[in-house]
């Protein structure tokens, strides 16, 4: 019954709060791009929110000299880390307050982004980020949001979601609402090229998790099953490309448009078990998101397989040159063996190190509860369903069965 109320609030929401594409800059330039874009816009205070090391590379040394040439007064803060809690969110917005920006632009992964829309949202919503915690909590419109992404994995580019860690606890907190999302987003393959090998195949298999949770949940949009369609035939594609050579700018911008269309994809339509889990394993160790997707996504696929087995098909028809055979059964199943080939491709691990069998049961409480209160998920798990995946981690097993 739950998930049958969850279907219908994920359709109401999407269908009465729709979410907006950014206008999209992609391909060489598209950073400059972006920023002219903001002069013309009259940001005269822009805030830039920015990873660390990518500050320190000088990744965004041109974008400030073009602020800055422009007559512009720039603000910079990089110190986001990864899992991003309430403590850096609230050092941001000190900062910002005290320059008093008028704008953003993010330049970062998935971590910054998050930080930047909870940002950009409180400096017009009193500055209490605790009080966006939840779905449609955001009054008054964000200051102005830009974003370069710098891997190709969490879509948030593009999506009407930030996940914040309580500084303590680093249980997740989530903030939904459409006004979340950036008015622009620059693809810039350059940018991405620098991306090591590993983090460019966790990030994109983080992607490809993004686009088949969103094929197959219970709620349907006919915009966004096209776009998760199209992101998971560029990742499966280009994505084994780019992590070979990530100096390949076709392959790194490729991959980059499957992240941005799958992110669109499941803004309409929710995720599933892969995050449910993926997430609190993340709370528990501070596993790298992209990293527990991608070694938790073969094995819910599985769980999957009975009641998914047509939208595996589809998929795998739309991904093989001949396939190999008419029967649905046969196609979902190699479906899932291609997501496997494509997972050792790129060299991801079956196991994550240290889970411990003691935190089973808190793991998989939480998990429940985040798929039973946020997602629209094809077929409902039982705790056990929950630990039998986590025993696979711990032995480093793919192919898991479930009694």
């Amino acid at each position: 019954m739950r998930s049958t109320i969850n279907k219908y609030a994920i359709k109401c929401l999407s269908t009465f709060f729709p979410t907006k594409k950014p206008t999209l800059f992609q391909g060489l330039g598209a950073t400059a791009k972006l920023t002219e874009l903001m002069v013309v816009n009259g940001h005269k205070r822009p805030l830039i929110i920015v990873d660390g090391f990518l500050n320190a590379n000088g990744a965004i040394k041109g974008t400030v000299e073009s602020f800055t040439q422009a007559g512009c007064e720039v603000s910079v803060f990089d110190e986001v880390a990864a899992n991003p809690t309430f403590k850096i969110v609230e050092d941001c917005l000190s900062l910002a307050i005290a320059n008093k920006c008028d704008s953003v632009l993010v330049v970062g992964g998935g971590s910054a982004i998050d930080t930047a829309k909870v940002v950009s949202a409180a400096l017009t919503n009193g500055a209490v980020s605790s009080k966006l915690i939840g779905m449609l909590k955001v009054k008054n419109p964000p200051l102005p949001l830009y974003a370069v992404p710098s891997t190709s994995g969490t879509g948030s580019e593009v999506t009407a979601i930030a996940v914040i860690s309580d500084t303590s606890t680093h249980k997740k907190q989530f903030f939904i609402d459409p006004k979340y999302v950036p008015v622009s987003a620059a693809l810039d393959p350059e940018l991405i090229a620098s991306l090591p090998p590993e983090m460019t195949s966790t990030t994109g298999m983080d992607a490809l998790t993004h686009a088949i949770e969103a094929y197959t949940s219970t709620v349907k949009f006919s915009d966004a099953e096209r776009d998760a369609v199209s992101a998971i035939r560029l990742l499966v594609k280009y994505l084994p490309i780019a992590y070979q050579d990530g100096s390949d700018l076709h392959a790194r911008e490729m991959v980059a448009l499957g992240s941005f269309l799958a992110g669109y994809a499941f803004s309409k339509t929710g995720l599933g078990y892969v995050h449910a889990i993926s997430h609190q394993i993340s709370a528990h160790y501070n596993t790298p998101h992209g990293l527990a997707n991608a070694v938790i996504l073969p094995k819910v696929l599985r769980y999957n397989q009975s009641v998914c087995q047509s939208r595996f098909a589809e998929l795998e028809r739309a991904l093989a040159t001949q396939p190999k055979s008419l029967d649905e059964k046969v196609l979902a199943a190699d479906f899932i063996k291609r997501i496997d080939q494509l997972s050792e491709e790129v060299q991801i691990p079956a196991t994550l190190e240290g889970l411990k069998d003691s935190d089973f049961d808190a793991i998989a409480r939480d998990a429940l509860s985040e798929a039973k209160e946020s997602y629209a998920v094809p077929k409902v798990m039982k705790a056990s369903n929950v630990k039998t995946i986590l025993q696979a981690i711990v032995n480093g097993e793919r192919n898991v069965v479930f009694a």
